[in-house]
């Protein structure tokens, strides 16, 4: 059955905020950034995402070779769940728009990866060449674009055939709005983060909840397969 790849439209898209204006925020919260994910349950929640069926079988090829891209790294949080719930260290690269947070992430990570490489670069131009990756990650970023489609495009180019893409956004909801006051996030449906993936030509689209407690309520994820 061919895949629906309507575009569903969100009205405040237009409104996405400057990369200074997020700049500027994230740089503000970086030192805090991880004791506050720590607060909320979301660093279990993202080893519980890494770990669930629903994730688990994209990553079974990874080893100590592997190339992972994080595009928005933030503290290195996301990235640190997946490589405790892989037999192996692997290589990671950043990307992030704030220094902070990525001196945040070098501490994070040092330690537990093969090698790292953290860049201060938009995730919109990824400054890597095409099918580079063994997967790709995000979390909490698309909600800032104005053009997350064109957003997940630039990050499907980077990986490589056969390789999935796995991220995490903020559920369309009243929390969302509120959290919105501050950082100029927006919120998706689990129809409109499967839309997304699925115009971007990606296979087996799956879009679902994930965590527990304040991720539960809050957060979804979605994992798609570029294909071979």
């Amino acid at each position: 059955m061919p895949l629906n790849t309507t575009i569903p439209t969100l009205e405040h898209w237009k409104a996405a905020p400057s990369i200074d204006t997020l700049r500027s925020i994230y740089d503000a919260s970086a030192h805090q950034w991880q004791d506050n994910l720590a607060r909320l349950g979301q660093l279990h929640n993202y080893q519980l995402l890494f770990k669930s069926q629903a994730v688990c079988p994209y990553l079974s090829h990874i080893d100590q070779t592997s190339q992972i891209l994080d595009c928005g790294v933030g503290t290195g949080a996301f990235s640190l769940a997946l490589l405790e719930s892989v037999a192996q260290p692997a290589h990671i690269s950043g990307i992030d728009i704030s220094h902070p947070m990525l001196t945040q992430a070098q501490q994070t990570l040092k330690n537990r990866c093969a090698t790292l490489d953290l860049r201060c670069e938009d995730i919109r131009r990824l400054p890597f060449a095409d099918e580079s990756f063994d997967a790709v990650i995000f979390a909490h970023v698309l909600e800032h674009v104005a053009e997350p489609v064109e957003t997940l495009r630039e990050m499907s180019r980077v990986l490589k055939p056969g390789a999935p893409l796995i991220g995490s956004v903020t559920r369309k909801s009243l929390g969302q709005v509120l959290m919105s006051l501050h950082w100029h996030n927006r919120g998706y449906t689990s129809n409109q983060l499967a839309s997304f993936l699925q115009a971007t030509e990606l296979e087996a689209v799956n879009s679902f909840d994930y965590g527990t407690g304040w991720s539960r309520w809050m957060c979804l994820a979605a994992v798609g397969v570029k294909p071979r």
